[in-house]
């Protein structure tokens, strides 16, 4: 919702009109939609990959971040969402 509200205001002060906006949003979402599924799937996969194939020492930390793989992307995520709202105030 955030989002969606400072792109309407950021198109209205640039004068770009409201139809290209939401075609812009339309093809976003889209984007979004099919983008992010196979991300996170590639994420599990190679997370659980990266935590069979470990040896020695690093084996435990890579098989217990391995497979949370898309839950540290969110987290990421997160954190750069809260850092630019935050620049933005």
């Amino acid at each position: 919702m955030g989002t969606v509200s400072a792109m309407t205001s950021l198109a209205t002060e640039l004068g770009i009109p409201q139809g290209k906006l939401q075609g812009e949003k339309a093809s976003m979402m889209a984007l979004l939609r099919i983008g992010m599924p196979v991300v996170y799937s590639m994420l599990y996969l190679k997370g659980k990959a990266w935590g069979a194939a470990s040896s020695g020492g690093l084996e435990m930390i890579a098989s217990r971040i391995g497979s949370k793989l898309p839950f540290v992307l969110n987290v990421l995520l997160g954190f750069i969402a809260f850092a630019l709202t935050w620049k933005e105030l």
